[in-house]
């Protein structure tokens, strides 16, 4: 594989998104306002900051750089940037208007079609604008519901209080959380069903709901933890924003066959603009109004036609993901590579073929990780951008996929060889103090 530039090309190549850059930071703090894209994130001067447009698989940095996208928008563009289909929908719907004084037509439609792919497992659901405020609004629901207070986090649910302290090991004064959010909010860290029921066990009389991402769990061990739940009349609220439709048609509910009481999905549903839903039976559903569920663009047109647009799209597909099989052999074969070069004590490959990562065993902070810095710079130099997770689309080609791989491949074996150098280097200094 060749790269595209070498890397005295490098501070010329970057010369408009360093200068993006400095300006940028004058004026909105950490350089984005959605922290999963900020500059401090990336490496700039060694990969692209800022981008100027995106087609497909492709996306053009503000130098006029192109590079094959393996992020796709944290994940919200699973049927490719700029769509076709998508994009007619999206302009014939702008031409009728974007916000109306009364309900539009569509979201009707829109919630049907939705509704039709999960095939009657709930029959009714709620829009809103983000993930954070559909699980959100789902605890809300679960509260109203059962008369209880308390709800159980395991994962990363979105920024709003009940869900960020715990996910930010416990702090709140420096993150601007009431200090006794803990007394609402029941924090599990990398939770397992015995973690969960030892605090359940300790505060039992007063748990509403309890939040899960259902994709990091293996099937036997959520339905393990989500019948515990359900014996004790705790409602169970799967959070699949992040793993949605990329897990398949009917998300990871479907593909394990385990149902929550209420399920939340939003990334992809209008292939990048904003949409949520929360599903779930009409006893719960029909709570919304009466728990002030609401947001003033909820039933925004645009977004509701990108949807549809989606839907129709994922009727005719045979196949969902069109990744699926690819991405899983690029799994498995990195994860023989790691031992065939002894690097097993060292890296694993984690996540699903809704998007995966390579880290290392010894750090906890993936942000942190040396190899997500190291690979993430390498994967510049072979004209491929990630951030460290590898999240492809139905607009990526087979060769493309081949072209990852063989990237991947080739960092692994770098990496290797740093160690060897490294191992090398620190037994001459020991010789040489010894001498």
């Amino acid at each position: 594989m060749k790269e595209k530039e070498s890397t005295l090309d490098r501070a010329v190549r970057f010369t408009r998104n360093l200068e993006w850059l400095e300006q940028v930071e004058k004026v909105i703090p950490s350089g984005c306002s959605t922290l999963a894209k900020a500059p401090e994130r990336l490496f700039p001067g060694h990969t692209p900051v800022c981008c100027a447009e995106a087609y497909k698989s492709r996306f053009t940095d503000i130098d006029g750089n192109e590079w094959l996208d393996c992020e796709m928008a944290m994940g919200t563009a699973p049927w490719g940037h700029a769509r076709h289909e998508v994009q007619l929908t999206v302009i014939h719907q702008l031409k009728k208007g974007t916000s109306f004084s009364l309900p539009a037509d569509i979201e009707l439609e829109c919630a049907e079609l939705i509704l039709e792919r999960f095939e009657g497992h709930y029959p009714s659901l709620r829009f809103t604008k983000s993930g954070a405020d559909a699980v959100s609004g789902a605890v809300r629901l679960a509260r109203a519901a059962s008369g209880k207070s308390k709800v159980i986090a395991t994962a990363y649910h979105g920024w709003h209080d009940w869900s960020a302290y715990g996910y930010y090991g416990g702090q709140t004064k420096e993150r601007g959380i009431p200090v006794d959010i803990e007394r609402s909010t029941i924090w599990v860290n990398k939770p397992t069903t015995e973690r969960i029921e030892a605090q359940i066990t300790a505060s039992p009389e007063d748990i509403a709901c309890i939040v899960l991402c259902p994709n990091e769990w293996k099937r036997d061990a959520l339905e393990e933890a989500v019948n515990l739940c359900r014996s004790l009349d705790i409602i169970i609220i799967f959070d699949e924003v992040t793993s949605g439709i990329r897990m398949g048609k009917q998300a990871t509910a479907g593909e394990y066959d385990i149902w929550p009481d209420l399920l939340c999905i939003s990334k992809g549903m209008a292939n990048g603009l904003p949409l949520a839903a929360v599903m779930g039976p009409e006893h719960l559903m029909s709570l919304s109004g009466q728990v002030r569920f609401s947001n003033a663009h909820s039933s925004e047109t645009t977004a509701l036609a990108a949807a549809i647009a989606c839907e129709r799209l994922m009727k005719n597909a045979k196949v969902w993901p069109t990744w699926r099989d690819p991405a899983t052999r690029i799994m498995d074969r990195l994860e023989s590579e790691l031992v065939l070069l002894g690097l097993t004590d060292q890296l694993e490959v984690r996540g699903t073929y809704a998007s995966f990562c390579i880290q290392s065993l010894a750090e906890d902070n993936f942000q942190t990780d040396p190899f997500r810095e190291f690979m993430v710079k390498r994967m510049a130099h072979f004209g491929i951008f990630t951030k460290g997770y590898f999240i492809f689309s139905d607009a990526h080609t087979r060769e493309e996929l081949l072209w990852v791989e063989e990237a991947l491949l080739q960092i692994l074996s770098d990496w290797k060889e740093i160690q060897k150098q490294e191992h090398l280097h620190a037994m001459q200094l020991s010789k040489t103090f010894e001498a």
